[in-house]
């Protein structure tokens, strides 16, 4: 099994959009659509090899609040 680097850059704009959607998430806002908007940059930057696709899975487990 390969251990994922936890140490990798994200793009400042998803690291942007993850701190949004966890800060409202935590107030008890629903933010599905956010969250749907994180998943194409996250995709949208494995596709340009910004993240792997282990990085990005990475992210979709610990962060979604769906």
């Amino acid at each position: 099994m390969n251990k994922i680097n936890e140490d990798f850059n994200i793009p400042n704009y998803i690291f942007e959009e993850i701190v949004e959607y966890v800060e409202q998430t935590a107030q008890g806002r629903c933010r599905t659509m956010k969250w749907n908007n994180i998943k194409s940059l996250l995709r949208l930057a494995q596709v340009n090899n910004r993240l792997s696709e282990q990085q990005v899975n990475h992210i979709i487990k610990n962060y979604c609040r769906e």
